[in-house]
């Protein structure tokens, strides 16, 4: 009986926070006349609570992130990048690079560079910049993402 009076009051107790939101990369929500169902993927349990017929997992933290897919658009596209990882600057040998705008981000999305391509050799300084991963982005004609690179700065 004390179980079914605590799993009650905190399911009582998350109605009444209903007011606060995750924030993921993927997820969704289920519901019915009788139950709604959230979830977020990447989210490790802080709390199980059962009474052998209903259980209650709750909690959300994510502390590390972790890149494992860059995005490929344009698999015709090619692009050579090296040194990578470095510590000073990246060399970008593209044949195709007319049109093309390279976008360079730090891991918060924040835009470091911008730049129009212009030759076929391109070098992308990273010197000021500290030890960590980055994006480079390229884009082609009417801002159409073509690849995107995870580069590690040294």
């Amino acid at each position: 009986m004390k179980k079914n009076k605590l799993l009650a009051s905190l399911l009582l107790l998350s109605v009444g926070l209903s007011a606060q939101e995750v924030v993921s990369s993927q997820g969704d929500s289920y519901s019915n006349a009788n139950n709604t169902l959230d979830f977020t993927i990447g989210e490790p349990i802080l709390e199980t609570l059962t009474d052998g017929t209903n259980t209650l997992t709750q909690g959300f933290h994510q502390t590390l992130l972790t890149i494992t897919n860059v995005k490929d658009f344009d698999v015709d596209f090619d692009v050579n990048i090296s040194p990578n990882p470095t510590t000073e600057r990246v060399n970008l040998k593209i044949d195709k690079f007319e049109g093309l705008t390279l976008y360079l981000f730090d891991i918060t999305g924040k835009l470091l560079q911008e730049a129009i391509v212009t030759e076929k050799q391109t070098i992308v300084e990273v010197t000021d910049y500290p030890m960590g991963t980055y994006l480079l982005k390229l884009t082609g004609q009417e801002n159409r993402s073509l690849k995107t690179y995870k580069i590690i700065k040294k």
